[in-house]
């Protein structure tokens, strides 16, 4: 009997326990269908339910814990973000481990309701992503997977046809390239760098007629790092690209960064380990 029993990870039961509480609720599954179709505000969120504010702020801080939902203040207002990566991790568990690629990025809560269209607002960002990710390694490991080994964790689809490699110049007003036989593209340039902690991209990121401005913030944690990713851009983006740019970020940050910083797993452009960037584990 007791040669048929697998060993649960603690840490891993520990967070889908979290996960299970968090999606038992239906009014918490609610706000996950809500913040499905775009960022919203703490008073936009109660001002679907006839709870009161504080009850809906309780919810939030529920579904913030199990890493569902991510905030970030602007200005006067807190924004809150579906993440989801826990939603990625819990179907990778479970589902075909073939099903786990690009295709299980693009992860959907059953919905609850039947969808409301919503007409963009002015002026509000036609992607805009914010997602929370917690790294088994150092920031230094982080941030030098990060910048120095870019092809190691971005690439197809979120390069063109084109694209034999990547490269980053580590420095402020440096390129951010993808390149080709003969020739290449930008894809961003280093607007913001603080080393270890933070990098800053400011580029068309294949967006078509638009531009994006990624951050990508370090801080130590108890499991190593976690990394705040955001992304905002404006411009004309089509739909289908705007969802999918939104949903592709939790595989590139969520699943491959993560993976090549803490195994070695590399799912970029770039299958060749380069001799100064090591795994940690």
């Amino acid at each position: 009997m007791s040669g048929n029993v697998v060993p649960l990870e603690r840490g891993l039961e520990d967070d889908a326990g979290l996960l299970w509480r968090a999606l038992a609720d239906p009014t918490r599954r609610r706000v996950l269908d809500l913040l499905r179709q775009r960022p919203l505000i703490t008073g936009e969120i109660a001002a679907q339910f006839p709870v009161s504010r504080i009850a809906v702020m309780r919810h939030l801080e529920v579904l913030s814990q199990a890493g569902l939902v991510t905030s970030r203040k602007r200005g006067r207002q807190r924004w809150h973000y579906l993440n989801t990566v826990p939603l990625h991790k819990l179907h990778r568990r479970w589902a075909d481990p073939a099903a786990a690629g690009f295709a299980s990025a693009l992860l959907r809560l059953q919905d609850t309701v039947e969808t409301e269209g919503r007409p963009m607002e002015p002026m509000q960002p036609t992607v805009d992503v914010a997602l929370d990710i917690e790294i088994a390694g150092p920031p230094g490991a982080v941030f030098a997977a990060l910048t120095r080994d870019t092809g190691g964790w971005w690439g197809h689809p979120f390069v063109t046809a084109r694209a034999l490699s990547l490269a980053m110049d580590p420095q402020l007003g440096g390129l951010f390239t993808e390149r080709w036989e003969s020739g290449g593209q930008v894809i961003a340039s280093v607007t913001g760098w603080a080393q270890d902690e933070h990098l800053q991209l400011t580029g068309p990121f294949h967006l078509g007629v638009g531009i994006g401005v990624a951050a990508f913030d370090l801080a130590e944690s108890a499991a190593g790092t976690v990394l705040r990713f955001s992304l905002r851009a404006v411009g004309v983006v089509d739909a289908e690209m705007a969802g999918a740019m939104s949903r592709g970020w939790a595989e590139l940050v969520g699943t491959r960064l993560k993976g090549l910083v803490e195994t070695g797993t590399r799912l970029g452009i770039d299958p060749d380990q380069p001799p100064t960037i090591r795994s940690i584990r």
